[in-house]
């Protein structure tokens, strides 16, 4: 037999289409039945590695309709008999699954249990709410985190979510909260961070490694939170993270007679709200960002190879706080290489320049090689529409990219 199946049918159930679920709700019921040994191992070790949705959508799915067996049915029960009679319509095989499952160890039995928690029997409910705040291991905490967090908004989860909290709060579950706080499943692993963060268990070393190199942004804003609230004085080290949250509350950390010089680099910063918060700096200590902006831009001009990523930072900067005057100083980026200084002097010169000017300005970059300088163009180009060129309205219309044709098409139908 092709115990390969299991993971072909559970891999098209995640889609959660009932004609996907269906299939393979029977081929478990029948697996459960009568299936070999062999068989329903297969079964099992395809639900118990495939991601906890799956097990939503079978529980959604399954009825109307139940297993043939009933629980008096002399049948072996098996784990795999258990996990499917707790999906049943039938609310006596659902009682007696749940009574099994809480005898059997491991992450699928605490999942299994987990969805009975906000079945419609309250006894049912009951018993297995009782069976999960028993659950301890780390692999078992992690699959009931998992699915108690997309369960929490139901009408009959009843805050078991809380109260499981407060049982892994305990000195004895450490080991399962570091555990679940590496969880690969986003929404777990956000929650084992924070709840190992309400219990302490992240030195100074764990916040600042975490803030710096974790691959999840919530993560990264707790750790980062969490350590400038220790220490302020580290605001310094989280402004060379790669996330642009981090390096938003490591700008709004910083001292409030820290240098201009030393917020240059975060005026000019790629992302709009480290961006903000530079400014906010500045505006709070009285000093105008446009004015720095227009004294950085002059001073990197004046180099004879200014890094292409600041003179771009600046010129978006000074578009978001400048003015119709600023538009001669930003047109000298126009046609400057490379491209990322020409969309962000585009973008800035749309914004601040006067309707009377735009046309002059932006319509020759129409036909721009790179594709997002064409598209800034024709973005600005729609705050006058009527006055466009016919010219550059039709190379709008001819040009290969989808997007810089969809602006030009806005253009048009204003």
């Amino acid at each position: 037999m092709d115990t390969g199946r299991w993971t072909v049918w559970c891999a098209r159930a995640l889609s959660g289409r009932r004609a996907d679920v269906v299939p393979l709700l029977a081929g478990l019921r029948e697996a459960a039945d009568d299936g070999p040994a062999y068989d329903r191992a297969a079964a099992l070790d395809a639900l118990g590695h495939a991601p906890v949705t799956l097990l939503l959508h079978l529980d959604r799915h399954a009825r109307p309709g139940g297993l043939t067996k009933r629980p008096d049915d002399p049948g072996p029960a098996d784990l795999l008999r258990l996990v499917t009679g707790s999906f049943d319509a039938d609310g006596r095989l659902r009682e007696a699954a749940v009574e099994g499952l809480a005898g059997s160890g491991g992450p699928l039995p605490a999942a299994a249990l987990t969805l009975r928690t906000v079945d419609w029997v309250p006894a049912i409910r009951r018993k297995a709410a009782a069976a999960v705040l028993a659950r301890g291991a780390p692999d078992e905490v992690a699959a009931v985190v998992r699915l108690l967090l997309r369960l929490e908004g139901r009408r009959r989860a009843g805050g078991l979510l809380a109260a499981y909290r407060e049982v892994l709060s305990g000195p004895a579950h450490r080991r399962a909260v570091r555990a679940l706080a590496a969880d690969s499943d986003p929404p777990a692993r956000r929650f084992g961070v924070e709840l190992a963060l309400d219990l302490g268990d992240y030195v100074h070393g764990d916040l600042l490694r975490t803030a710096l190199h974790d691959h999840d942004q919530v993560c990264r804003r707790l750790c980062a939170q969490r350590l400038l609230d220790l220490d302020p004085g580290q605001a310094g080290r989280l402004l060379r993270a790669g996330g642009a949250g981090v390096r938003e509350l490591a700008v709004a950390a910083l001292p409030a007679d820290v240098p201009a010089a030393r917020l240059v680099p975060l005026l000019a910063d790629r992302a709009r709200m480290v961006r903000a918060q530079a400014r906010w700096q500045l505006y709070q200590r009285g000093e105008p960002p446009a004015d720095v902006y227009r004294r950085q831009l002059v001073k990197a001009l004046r180099v004879q190879a200014p890094p292409s990523a600041l003179l771009a930072g600046l010129a978006t900067g000074l578009g978001e706080c400048g003015d119709a005057a600023d538009t001669e100083l930003l047109a000298r980026l126009l046609g400057r290489e490379p491209a990322v200084v020409r969309r962000a002097a585009a973008r800035a010169v749309g914004r601040l320049a006067k309707p009377d000017e735009l046309i002059g300005l932006l319509a020759p970059l129409a036909n721009d090689s790179d594709p997002g300088v064409a598209r800034e163009v024709f973005e600005a180009l729609a705050r006058v529409p009527d006055g466009i060129p016919a010219e550059t309205a039709w190379i709008g219309r001819v040009r290969r990219e989808p997007a810089v044709r969809r602006a030009a098409e806005r253009v048009r139908r204003r």
